[in-house]
């Protein structure tokens, strides 16, 4: 009996401290890329930044970036 609430416990914080942050990212990468390209940016670059750089450091970046290409 305990092990089952401890096994959902675990699985539901596993949903929400990776598998809805990965989505999130996964959303902003998609975004990035088609944005990037729709402004001829370097996509595969920004991609790696928006990945990589964490606590959306990199999506900052990349806003800072798109405006000063407009």
């Amino acid at each position: 009996m305990i092990m089952a609430e401890l096994f959902e416990v675990i699985t539901m914080l596993l949903i929400i401290f990776l598998i809805i942050p990965f989505m999130i990212l996964t959303l902003l990468t998609i975004w990035v890329y088609k944005d990037a390209k729709r402004r001829n940016l370097n996509t595969f670059l920004w991609i790696l930044i928006v990945w990589l750089i964490p606590c959306f450091a990199g999506l900052i970046l990349y806003l800072k970036a798109r405006e000063e290409s407009e």
